[in-house]
């Protein structure tokens, strides 16, 4: 990969260092379409053998829509995928119907996701003819650049509401886990219900389940408690805020536990796939006339981006996708695979081609 990216740049140096010494005998505008989008190029001969050509484009954003699940509780490894899952379910029913009661929010079991690709670059190219009495063939290098994301996928507005109640359940469930009142205000403390607070306790957080870890889990560093606990029955301190959870290097997840995703502070659940800004171009092409002036012409290029393997997929909590977790569900999990499997970019594109002057 590196020798490739090597060679393209020293033969694009090579040409464009001609650049101030083009005699710009004529000029062409093109108009193009295809796998990269559409977009125009304005193209000029620096020599009988080159050709510069300078350009952008824009593929039009294309939207998929998934499904998250809510879930509720840690995944016991006593109890099979199937029996887990009844039992998460049995939890949410229990706990979204009495967190409805209290504070008015509903909490949907499915979280409606949005997934988005879009591809916009700038591209520098140098054709090169390397058949003297034939100009129809030309071989391609250079470069596209653009935004590093490629494709993301985040909750729609209108699943605000339920990952705000998520959140909302949680933090009940952290006054619950210390003790402490949901609301104090004027010396006077309003606390949950004593029913709710011990199944919230018991019944465990409430998350968005992506897939399982892949591999074991640990600290890159010392993260600690962001709430008290007490035991529910001694009433003896578990744990205060700022105590430490998982030293560096503590086995936080162990390969086989589910991943069980979190909305960030705006309430959002993110998931990001990054390639390389800069992506070299090696193609070839045919070109033909379309009027017997030969001040129109048609031309199909086909060729292949080089990005640096396939996208890396993260979410907002920094877990890569790829390389952290297995058994994906549902259409994330088809997403994610054909993403994984694109190490470089199929570039084929139609052209149409005025000269200017």
């Amino acid at each position: 990969m590196k020798r490739i990216l090597h060679t393209v740049l020293i033969f694009v140096a090579s040409c464009t260092t001609s650049f101030a010494q083009i005699q710009l005998n004529h000029l062409d505008l093109s108009v193009t379409g295809g796998t990269t989008g559409l977009g125009f190029d304005l193209a000029a001969p620096i020599n009988d053998k080159f050709r510069v050509r300078i350009g952008a484009s824009f593929l039009p954003t294309h939207q998929k829509h998934m499904n998250f699940d809510t879930e509720v509780g840690d995944y016991n490894p006593a109890l099979t995928p199937k029996q887990n899952a009844q039992q998460s379910a049995e939890k949410f029913q229990k706990l979204s119907s009495a967190f409805s009661g209290i504070a008015g929010e509903t909490i949907d079991k499915e979280i409606d996701i949005l997934g988005e690709r879009s591809f916009n670059n700038f591209k520098l190219l140098v054709d090169y003819y390397p058949f003297k009495n034939n100009k129809h063939w030309h071989l391609t290098a250079g470069f596209y650049w653009g935004s590093s994301t490629f494709a993301k996928a985040y909750n729609t507005a209108t699943c605000m509401t339920e990952l705000m109640a998520v959140t909302m359940y949680n933090n009940m469930r952290k006054s619950a886990m210390a003790e402490e009142p949901l609301i104090t205000y004027n010396n006077l403390s309003v606390y949950l219900p004593y029913t709710f607070n011990s199944d919230i306790v018991e019944y465990g957080d409430m998350s968005i389940v992506l897939g399982k870890y892949s591999h074991d889990i640990y600290a890159k560093e010392d993260i600690l408690w962001d709430f008290d606990a007490l035991d529910p029955i001694s009433g003896a301190i578990l744990h205060e805020k700022g105590d430490i959870r998982y030293a560096k290097g503590d086995l936080i997840h162990k390969a086989g536990d589910p991943y069980q995703m979190l909305p960030d502070e705006d309430n959002m659940v993110k998931v990001t796939a990054k390639t390389n800004s800069f992506r070299p171009y090696l193609g070839m092409g045919y070109e033909t006339s379309l009027t017997k002036d030969k001040r129109t012409s048609i031309s199909v290029n086909a060729g292949i981006l080089l990005w640096g393997g396939s996208p890396e997929i993260t979410t907002h909590e920094g877990i890569n996708v790829k390389k952290d977790l297995m058994d994906l569900k549902g259409k994330f999990a088809d997403n994610v695979n054909s993403l994984s499997h694109l190490n470089v970019y199929p570039v084929f594109t139609l052209r149409l081609t005025r000269r200017l002057f």
